[in-house]
């Protein structure tokens, strides 16, 4: 029998002691907790206490928990803008990486990442957890059969994202920093970006959209409509804060797939219902148990993701979402942003102070004095004083 993996956690925020740890604690078999480092005393002793470690294990510098030769693999739960510098220290200590959502608040830092596990020859993944539901999983079957022809369409929608505080002892609020979180509820939820470019098979090229805060005043976006086109295949991803509406649904030549949510709301708020198919010979239901509430839900996917993440490190396959694609997923993202605040069409792959700075990049890039999103005061874009433009 092979040996557990030896990881220790970075980061001891909600996500982490809610789910990354009780999901390595389920898959005993395959992982083993050795270490956690979190510069916030309160909350490195939760971490420690719900992994089970000793004093000695646990670290308020992840430096020591990077000079320790006993960790084969590090799972970063720390806020994106913090990823880089870790990440990058660990592959060159030889240790694996699991990553949290988004990869990085700014390309240039995603693909620093990539490069460093590359040269390494480590494993960087990122969760996409997402992929793991059971009728994500269908929806994907369903595809790869050929049922529906070839897929033109994807939509994800997601406009009843609840607007969830960080943890306590850090900076509940991070979020609605977009120097911190390279944006707002749409890089917090990209998870609707990779769900729609698997379901549609095929790498956006072109981003279109329009981003407007929840509130006024707000520095981030708290909705995003936004389409991405892949030659012929055009996804549509729309996300936001609030009550809106929530669903999946894939058209091809020959048919179209539907997931359906709770009261039409928003995945994984909404427990799933079901998933309906219908060709030129009918609609017909696919045989799906109704869906997990939220906790039990992200608990299993989490599981699924560590366990692909133990596959990828055994060289079994690679892990569903690897350090490339995540950058993909991100760049997306920010050309969103551009999109809406320069008001065309955006072209991947990003260059120049998009793909170097991120969302704070669009400071750089001539976003005129009328745009939507400078009027807004978005991203920290303000409406110059000689301008005579109005909120």
């Amino acid at each position: 029998m092979t040996e557990p993996i030896r990881v220790a956690l970075v980061g001891c925020g909600n996500i982490a002691l809610g789910f990354h740890i009780p999901a390595y604690l389920t898959a005993d078999d395959r992982f083993r907790i050795v270490g956690i480092a979190d510069p916030t005393p309160e909350r490195l002793e939760l971490g420690r206490v719900a992994a089970g470690l000793t004093p000695e294990q646990v670290h308020a510098d992840v430096a020591e928990l990077l000079a320790r030769d006993d960790v084969d693999a590090l799972d970063l739960c720390t806020p994106q803008h913090l990823h880089r510098d870790v990440a990058v220290a660990a592959a060159r200590a030889g240790k694996h990486v699991l990553c949290e959502k988004p990869i990085a608040a700014v390309p240039a830092d995603a693909e620093a990442m990539r490069a460093a596990a590359e040269k390494a020859g480590t494993v960087l993944a990122v969760v996409a957890n997402y992929l793991f539901f059971p009728e994500v999983v269908a929806l994907r079957a369903i595809i790869d059969s050929g049922e529906l022809g070839e897929i033109r369409t994807a939509r994800v929608d997601m406009l009843g994202v609840l607007d969830l505080p960080g943890a306590a002892g850090y900076r509940p609020s991070w979020r609605h920093d977009p120097a911190q979180a390279g944006g707002g509820v749409l890089v917090d939820m990209l998870h609707g970006v990779y769900l729609a470019e698997a379901l549609l098979g095929a790498r956006a090229e072109r981003v279109s959209a329009f981003v407007d805060s929840a509130t006024d005043g707000d520095a981030v976006d708290g909705i995003a409509l936004c389409r991405l086109e892949a030659g012929r295949r055009v996804a549509m991803v729309n996300i936001a804060w609030g009550m809106g509406q929530g669903g999946v649904a894939v058209e091809g030549t020959r048919g179209r797939a539907v997931a359906h949510y709770r009261a039409d709301g928003t995945m994984p708020w909404a427990p799933f219902e079901s998933l309906t198919v219908t060709t030129e010979s009918g609609t017909r239901t696919v045989d799906l148990p109704a869906g997990a509430e939220l906790e039990p839900l992200i608990a299993a996917s989490m599981r699924d993701t560590v366990l692909d993440f133990a596959d990828a490190i055994a060289g079994d396959r690679a892990p569903a979402v690897d350090a490339a694609v995540a950058r993909h997923i991100l760049e997306i993202t920010v050309a969103a942003y551009a999109s809406g605040a320069l008001g065309t069409t955006v072209r991947l792959p990003l260059d120049g102070a998009l793909f170097t700075a991120g969302v704070a990049g669009l400071a750089e890039i001539g976003v005129p004095d009328d745009s939507f999103v400078r009027r807004r005061g978005l991203f920290g874009l303000t409406v110059p004083a000689t301008s005579g433009i109005g909120g």
